[in-house]
């Protein structure tokens, strides 16, 4: 297997428990917890996942969470790992309107 050495940093709008229960969805059976990153495995690819907490945004009265998430791609190619950022990035959408 190739490591594909991708990384991405984002900001995410959600509590860490949030993010923990859109991955196991979007990844059942697929995550472990080794020392405070989340690791998934996906067929030949896997990454590893950080979560940060930030401070809360705060508008009028209204606090919304917020964290950094730095994902890592530790197994496959880049376009295994951009794929299943795709998939964990569909588990987390939210609906709207």
């Amino acid at each position: 297997m190739t490591e594909p050495q991708v990384t991405i940093e984002r900001e995410v709008w959600t509590t860490p428990a949030e993010f923990r229960r859109a991955l196991a969805m979007a990844f059942p059976g697929r995550v472990a917890d080794r020392a405070g990153r989340l690791c998934v495995e996906d067929g030949q690819a896997a990454m590893e996942v950080s979560l940060q907490p930030l401070p809360p945004h705060d508008i009028a009265l209204l606090r919304m969470p917020r964290l950094k998430v730095s994902l890592r791609g530790t197994a496959g190619t880049p376009d295994q790992f951009k794929a299943m950022v795709a998939r964990m990035d569909r588990a987390m959408q939210r609906g709207g309107g």
